[in-house]
C-alpha cells in the first residue's frame, strides 16, 4: 500500500489475505506429505487432540448411560413396588416384627 501509490487498503488487504492463505495452504501440504513420508517408513505417531477428546467423551456418555439405566431401573421398581403394595426391605421387617406382636400367642 505504502509501496504502489493509489491502492486502497480494501485492495491490499485482499492481496495479503490471498498471499497469507496461499502460504498457509503450501505449509499444510508439506506438513501432509512429511507425515506421509514418516507413515510410509515405519513411524508410529501416536493418538491425536481429536481422537483423545472422543474417547474421553465416549467414557463419560458411557458412565451417564449406565447411571440413567440405573435411574430408570429403580423407578420402574418404585412403580411395580405402589401397586404390588410390597415396600422395600425395612419397611417389611418392621412390619414383620409388629405383625408378630399384634399375632395371638396361642398361634405362635
Amino acid at each position: 500500500m505504502h509501496n504502489e501509490p493509489g491502492m486502497s487498503s480494501n485492495r491490499a488487504y485482499d492481496i495479503a489475505r490471498k498471499e497469507f492463505y496461499n502460504l498457509r495452504r503450501a505449509e499444510e501440504i508439506e506438513r501432509r506429505v512429511a507425515k506421509e513420508e514418516a507413515l510410509s517408513t515405519g513411524a508410529y505417531f501416536g493418538k491425536g487432540v481429536l481422537e483423545v477428546g472422543m474417547e474421553l467423551e465416549d467414557q463419560a456418555h458411557e458412565a451417564w448411560k449406565k447411571w440413567a439405566l440405573e435411574q430408570l431401573e429403580a423407578i420402574k421398581l418404585q412403580k411395580a413396588g405402589a401397586y404390588t403394595g410390597v415396600g422395600t426391605g425395612e419397611d417389611e421387617a418392621v412390619d414383620t416384627e409388629a405383625a408378630s406382636e399384634e399375632a395371638e400367642p396361642s398361634l405362635l
